[in-house]
């Protein structure tokens, strides 16, 4: 009789046991579930490059800011439409935390056969300049500071300068620039930065620098990107929408 109850009493424990440990099972595969299901939907989310100005550098854009293209051509020249402009926010300047940085700037259809691009610092001297032939015009150029020269130091301000070397010579030239100050990264994007140059990084990274009021980062990415993905329309709204919102909404169709 005891041996009956005994047994009885054993599968009824087992039974308990089955019905728990089922329940914990499917709670924990709910939560696996729901965790999936917030992941695929984070990752869906489109993202968006902003660029938020350090205060020193907040104009009030209603008087128009600085003058960045210039209404100056080359004799030969029919009138710049666009003008030739630097690709710079309102106030002419912008922050960047990279060692050898890119500027950008747009040159219109003209007879110049070269360009001039000059780096100075705080005291004027002379940092780097090169010639730069002008093999297609009515585009965005890039010049980068080569890695072989002295990179910028941190909490300088230096700048830069691209002219356009007219032909026959001319004293009062077209000529672009502004000023660029480089700042150490802050270690939350640091911690956010990972080794590579996907697409996916480097978009990323954009939104990042942005956020951070790092202009000449956050404009470079995002160049690269449309360069080497001119047909992604998440890469081609960011860039427009960059543009537009710094007054450079002409540029924002030209190619690079």
């Amino acid at each position: 009789m005891k041996t009956a109850q005994f047994k009885i009493l054993k599968l009824m424990m087992l039974g308990l046991s089955v019905a728990v440990f089922s329940g914990l099972f499917i709670q924990v595969q709910a939560q696996s579930q729901r965790t999936l299901r917030s992941e695929s939907t984070s990752s869906n989310i489109t993202p968006i490059v902003n660029f938020e100005p350090p205060n020193e550098q907040k104009i009030d854009k209603s008087r128009g800011g600085a003058s960045r293209p210039t209404d100056i051509k080359c004799s030969r020249d029919e009138t710049y439409s666009p003008p030739m402009t630097s690709l710079l926010p309102s106030s002419q300047q912008g922050l960047t935390v990279a060692t050898h940085p890119t500027f950008w700037v747009y040159i219109p259809q003209t007879s110049a056969p070269q360009a001039h691009f000059t780096l100075k610092d705080e005291n004027n001297r002379g940092v780097y300049q090169t010639r730069l032939p002008i093999k297609k015009a009515g585009r965005i150029l890039s010049i980068s500071l080569p890695k072989d020269k002295s990179p910028l130091e941190v909490g300088k301000t230096y700048r830069w300068s691209v002219a356009l070397i007219c032909q026959p010579t001319q004293t009062d030239i077209p000529i672009v620039g502004g000023k660029v100050k480089r700042v150490e990264s802050n270690s939350a994007l640091m911690s956010h930065q990972s080794v590579g140059t996907s697409s996916e990084l480097l978009l990323e990274e954009a939104v990042s620098y942005g956020k951070e009021g790092y202009w000449y980062d956050m404009l470079n990415n995002l160049a690269k990107l449309r360069q080497t993905h001119p047909d992604d329309n998440i890469i081609t709204t960011n860039w427009i929408n960059l543009l537009n919102s710094e007054g450079l909404e002409k540029l924002a169709n030209k190619p690079l």
